[in-house]
């Protein structure tokens, strides 16, 4: 929240580039010394703390550049980041995991980042690109508006946001950080093909978070159809106890896939839905990215517990999918919040 607060006051390029020098810095040394755990940790230390200011800047950068018409479009492709990066870290990961080699994986992502940190300095050449709390875009219509206050009642619907992001996230990091266990020591499938297994999802959810952008754009409700697919979403926990059935098992990877991809793209759509595209800067989004990156501690921590009471997994998959049914009582919370500031685009 305060990287946040402090990009939107100062903008954005120095944190932009400091954020690329730390992922390629922690990279750096963990290929250096990989012996060294205490040394690998501090490696993971300092590539999170890039990764937390590039996942602050870059989702409040997209919405504050893009026009109306175009905004849901780009939330549903910025939502795709966590798939997009599933599958090319797998790309890199099983060829290299084949010959008994982790280093490629190290050295593909120092060259993503070299790539990006081109690419982005390419970008902020524009003149009429917004990398700063204030600015304007190319049309003439939308004003500096980014570092607007919050109401009192902007700001609880924040919360609301900030809880749904916590408990959606939380479930989604428990389900891909076991399920391939849960293939290996339920099924007796080989790693290999359950590292293949736990691709079905995130395809799945690739192929609906980016046409969840155009449902949106379509004037679809974002409470409503969040609060469906987290119906969804439910089901395909609840379905788990009985994957023993290959059908079944099919039905509720994809029932989960299905949903979790309409999801990541209506939660971004929190933010701009609530303050506007143009308002949902950097202090939002490092509002909502704490919710994130808290559930994604929570999850698999969570479920690691669990596993450890050996209470096993069919409970594991009902508490899961009570967190994802607690999801649905905030998304109706939100709406509720939303209207009461005065925007009915989120109901």
């Amino acid at each position: 929240v305060r990287v946040g607060k402090a990009i939107q006051r100062d903008g954005a390029t120095r944190y932009i580039a400091g954020a690329f020098g730390l992922l390629v810095a922690g990279s750096l040394l963990g290929l250096a010394l990989p012996e060294n755990a205490w040394l690998m940790l501090g490696s993971r230390l300092v590539e999170g703390v890039g990764a937390a200011i590039l996942a602050v800047c870059m989702p409040a950068y997209a919405n504050m550049n893009a026009q109306p018409s175009h905004l849901p479009i780009v939330i549903g492709m910025q939502s795709c980041w966590i798939p997009v990066g599933q599958l090319g870290a797998n790309a890199v990961a099983q060829p290299s995991v084949a010959i008994g080699s982790w280093q490629p994986v190290w050295w593909a992502g120092i060259a993503a980042v070299l790539g990006m940190t081109a690419w982005s300095w390419w970008i902020a050449r524009d003149p009429e690109i917004v990398i700063g709390g204030r600015g304007k875009t190319g049309s003439e219509a939308n004003v500096p508006v980014a570092d607007s206050p919050m109401s009192a009642a902007e700001r609880r619907a924040m919360l609301a946001a900030v809880l749904l992001f916590f408990l959606w996230q939380a479930q989604f990091m428990a389900y891909f950080t076991w399920l391939p266990l849960f293939l290996v020591e339920v099924h007796g499938v080989s790693a290999d093909i359950a590292v293949l297994i736990n691709q079905l999802p995130v395809i799945v959810l690739l192929v609906f978070a980016l046409a969840t952008g155009f449902v949106l754009r379509a004037g679809v409700s974002v409470a409503k159809l969040l609060a469906w697919s987290l119906v969804l979403q439910a089901a395909g926990w609840l379905l788990i106890p009985w994957s023993e059935n290959t059908a079944l098992g099919i039905v509720s990877l994809v029932a989960w896939g299905v949903a979790a991809g309409v999801c990541p793209t209506c939660l971004w759509s929190l933010p701009s839905a609530l303050l506007g595209g143009h308002r949902a800067g950097t202090h939002a989004f490092g509002l909502v990215l704490t919710g994130r990156y808290l559930g994604i501690l929570v999850g698999p921590i969570a479920a690691a517990a669990l596993l450890e009471w050996h209470v096993g997994w069919t409970i594991i998959a009902v508490m899961f999918g009570g967190f994802t049914v607690l999801t649905i009582v905030f998304a109706i919370v939100f709406a509720h919040l939303a209207r009461q500031a005065g925007k009915p685009a989120p109901t």
